[in-house]
């Protein structure tokens, strides 16, 4: 009984979550009708205060709701998503308390950036998909400026970004209008519909019409409006430097770095976890240098070049004796547009809807300027053993669809940033150089994700973090001025990549501990990926039960 109100609890909490926001709705279910999704406005959503607090009181009350039920009568797999909704939605709710100090337009991760992309991808399977994506770019400037009245209202609270920030945003929005005819949502457009053939050639004609009608009267608007507000707003922000120099900074990043990594630690907990991890790196690099001076001035990074899907498919196999076997599934390799090279990240996945798993796409950047090692350690943590694969097994457990209504950054990209490492082993290098490779890597990481807790926890400013890095020798000053920006501009960014892995690193470390004799990789790497998306503080009870520890 208390499972089927359960159930029925978290279904109502992932259908209206996922319909309040039509990409949200598309990008989740490819099919909403057959979950009884019928009537779901279309719309971007809404970013403001306003908004916030309403986010804020749904919380609370399905808080509420949820400590409601009896946890110790529900199943197992009902336990283990009561544990991640209470943990989650606490996590979310102490976020509430900072309205403007989470920023929306950053260059990296920024709406105006990460749209594009959503919208270039945004399938079509019916004439209905394509009626709803025209209306979407009917209304994306009249999304943007709203957006643009939350930044003005974050520069009356004394919480706009640095003018570098807005002048790379300024910059970025600027190029991806800078060519309206051969403008990406102009030619995503029309391959896509190339392959609607529930259409006529007159049908295509004019949504092709109708297309270049909505990106031409809506879509360049809205970038021009971003630029020219952005340039009314330049030397409203009163602070250069981390978000621990505003007044409620320094709460709202630990808020803010336990919402997205959910380790339930306390900052001088990372960094001590951190500095550990960075010194147990430079351990591991100098014994193996000692052991083989001569990689010191002979370590190859060359490794033959395969084509991309040549090594998904490789990787497919070379990971089956330290994973667990995954169903097969298709993945296109694709190239982010020229005009968006600068601004978006070397690589990423996009993550299909739940109830349609056969197809999944990585976009590579070009403009990162790949060696063959790095494309294939990067694919590694794109695909196999890193998202995709994760993702293909998190599909095989039928996990509560209400858990994708949080964004676990710490898990989701702490796995793939572990499964990166790991790849180092399934290249044709020798064991020494692939673990000293592997262990550069990440220790580079590691110091980044350490500037960023400097940066924004610490205090530190630019002259800190050049002592810091200069330490690990890292002096030239671009390198450090384009390091600063980084981190400044995408708090906690690093750490979801670098901190969720050593978490996994160090859950690792206690399951050994724990087996002794006993312990498999295969083992380990199967409780990790059972549990699936989850704040770290939620796995680390589920490990002690898995291994007997106290």
């Amino acid at each position: 009984m208390a499972d089927e109100a359960f159930k029925t609890f978290t279904n109502e909490l992932f259908l209206s979550n996922i319909s309040s926001n039509t990409l949200t709705l598309h990008y989740t279910l490819a099919d909403p009708e057959a979950a009884g999704i019928t009537d779901a406005p279309v719309t971007f959503g809404e970013y403001s205060a306003d908004a916030k607090e309403r986010s804020a009181a749904a919380l609370e009350n399905a808080l509420e709701v949820l400590s409601s039920f009896p946890k110790e009568e529900l199943s197992a797999a009902n336990r283990l998503t009561y544990d991640i909704l209470r943990v989650q939605i606490q996590n979310e709710l102490a976020l509430t308390a900072y309205p403007y100090y989470e920023e929306v337009l950053s260059p990296l991760l920024g709406i105006q950036a990460q749209l594009p992309i959503l919208l270039a991808e945004y399938s079509f399977d019916s004439k209905e998909d394509i009626e709803t994506y025209l209306s979407l770019l009917e209304q994306l400037d009249a999304y943007y400026e709203s957006l643009l009245i939350y930044e003005q209202e974050k520069a009356e609270a004394g919480l706009f970004m640095p003018d570098s920030m807005a002048d790379a945003v300024i910059a970025q929005c600027q190029e991806f209008i800078s060519d309206p005819g051969s403008h990406l949502l102009m030619t995503s457009f029309e391959e896509r519909l190339a392959q609607a053939d529930f259409l006529s050639e007159e049908e295509k004609q004019a949504c092709l019409e109708a297309n270049r009608a909505q990106v031409i009267g809506h879509v360049l608007p809205a970038y021009e409006c971003l630029i020219d507000g952005l340039e009314a707003l330049k030397g409203s922000g009163t602070n250069p430097y981390g978000l621990c120099y505003y007044p409620d900074g320094r709460a709202f990043y630990e808020a803010y770095v336990n919402c997205i990594i959910g380790s339930g630690r306390s900052m001088a907990e990372i960094k001590e976890l951190i500095d550990g991890q960075l010194l147990a790196d430079v351990q591991l690099m100098a014994n193996i240098v000692v052991r083989r001076p001569e990689l010191l001035t002979n370590l190859s990074r060359s490794i033959t070049y395969q084509e991309p899907e040549t090594v998904l498919a490789s990787l497919q196999k070379k990971i089956r004796k330290d994973f667990p076997a995954v169903n097969a599934a298709d993945c296109t390799v694709k190239y982010v547009a020229p005009s968006l090279e600068e601004y978006l990240s070397p690589a990423f996945y996009l993550t299909p809807p739940l109830d349609q798993m056969s197809s999944h796409t990585i976009y590579i950047n070009q403009g990162s300027d790949y060696d063959n090692l790095a494309l294939f350690t990067t694919l590694a943590h794109e695909g196999y053993p890193g998202h995709l694969y994760q993702t293909l097994y998190e599909d095989s457990l039928k996990l509560d669809p209400v858990r994708n209504i949080f964004y676990f950054g710490g898990y989701v990209e702490g796995w793939a940033t572990y499964a990166e490492r790991y790849a180092y082993r399934f290249t044709e290098l020798d064991s020494d150089s692939a673990e000293l490779l592997a262990a550069n890597y990440f220790l580079l990481l590691g110091l980044y994700a350490r500037s960023d807790v400097g940066i924004h926890y610490d205090g530190w400013k630019p002259e800190d973090l050049a002592d810091f890095l200069g330490g690990f020798g890292i002096t030239d000053e671009p390198t450090l001025s384009s390091i600063y920006q980084a981190i400044l501009q995408n708090p906690a960014n690093y750490l979801k990549y670098y901190l969720g892995a050593v978490e996994i690193l160090a859950l690792r470390e206690d399951a050994q501990e724990a087996f002794g004799s006993h312990f498999t990789i295969k083992d380990f790497h199967e409780f990790i990926l059972s549990i699936g998306p989850a704040p770290f503080s939620v796995i680390r009870d589920y490990l002690y039960g898995w291994t007997g520890m106290d």
